[in-house]
């Protein structure tokens, strides 16, 4: 038989009212009031109805997630699952459910936001985005919720997390500078993205500081297609090229089956490098050396970040920018000399 708010009032020997007041935490009870009342709740088992409180409370019990990807595209990169790992853990810890939110194709960001922020679906939301979207989010119209940022460090007016996307990308290009490599290509992100922007920047620097200037770059967008594609493109307009630094793994592990299609061997004619350490980096034919970002730690503190927002709302603009690992594995060595590297074909 199912134990009610009466059962526990009555072995408390307090009022209803007076239960629902600890439970809830909203007035003030005497110590040795709550001990009697959650001593109670404690030996009967009590599970108190979390759309009852919310109804009191104004509270949903539920956080929201926004990713402003279709989902064939969340689902199609690991980056994504790890991430919601993350988020969901520390929302189902703390007792919130977690309601996940989508575009369909073609369907514009505000209107994705908009059943989210404006009609009090939720407590609160994980925006996965960049600074534009934080932009338009921060200008919406009657926007009722707590918003953290998940993947911005860049917009100084909501609270975010992020990684340090362009020292990231600086630590692979300059580890095939330190192998030696001169002619070094790159396999852009979609550029629309901050973070693509970033980790181009890191990239660039690198290279700067050694005197070197890219041999080739691919504007890509984050699929293994476009590694593919990249990678093919790269070595017909110059096939000087010994290093490929590419801006995450799905499109490093397209550039390594080019290159085995192509003849070309990994890592002796051309080394490659990634950036996230997804699951199938470690595992691939040649392991791939990557950047390595802690996507399920980035999730965990956003979520952890947005209930901080939500109980305690004047921690506004607070940031937290968390670092990455380079993991060098098989896919990348020094370069061969000269005529040795003439021998192989591309």
């Amino acid at each position: 038989m199912k134990v009610t708010i009466k059962d526990v009032a009555k072995r408390a020997g307090v009022s209803t009212a007076t239960v629902s007041y600890v439970i809830n935490n909203t007035n003030r009870v005497g110590p040795d009031t709550k001990e009697r009342v959650l001593d109670a709740v404690a030996h009967l088992g009590y599970q108190p109805n979390a759309m009852a409180q919310g109804l009191v409370m104004r509270k949903t019990r539920t956080l929201g997630l926004i990713i402003p990807h279709t989902a064939e595209f969340v689902f199609s990169d690991p980056y994504f699952p790890a991430m919601l790992k993350g988020v969901g853990g520390v929302a189902s810890s703390r007792g919130y459910f977690l309601l996940l939110s989508l575009p369909q194709s073609g369907q514009d960001f505000t209107t994705t936001c908009s059943n989210l922020l404006t009609q009090q679906r939720v407590d609160g939301v994980v925006l996965v985005c960049t600074p534009r979207e934080a932009k338009a989010v921060s200008n919406f119209p009657g926007m009722q919720v707590p918003v953290v940022l998940l993947g911005d460090s860049y917009t100084n007016d909501i609270p975010s997390v992020d990684i340090d996307n362009e020292a990231g990308s600086y630590k692979a290009a300059q580890h095939v500078v330190s192998l030696g490599h001169r002619y070094i290509g790159y396999i852009a992100g979609d550029m629309r993205y901050d973070y693509s922007v970033a980790r181009y920047r890191g990239f660039q620097r690198a290279l700067v500081e050694r005197g070197l200037e890219p041999a080739g770059v691919h504007m890509g967008d984050f699929t293994k297609p476009s590694g593919i594609a990249g990678a093919r493109q790269l070595l017909q307009q110059n096939p000087a090229i010994t290093a490929i630094v590419c801006a995450n793994d799905l499109m490093a592990l397209g550039a390594a089956e080019l290159l085995q299609e192509m003849g070309v061997n990994v890592p002796e004619q051309v080394s490659l490098v990634g950036f996230d350490d997804i699951p199938m980096a470690a595992s691939a034919v040649v392991p791939l050396t990557t950047v390595r970002q802690p996507v399920v730690e980035l999730g965990r503190q956003a979520a952890e970040l947005l209930l901080e927002v939500i109980e305690h709302s004047d921690i506004a603009n607070h940031k937290r920018v968390l670092t990455t690992e380079l993991v060098v594995r098989s896919s990348s060595r020094a370069p061969l000399p000269d005529d040795s590297r003439s021998e192989g074909s591309h």
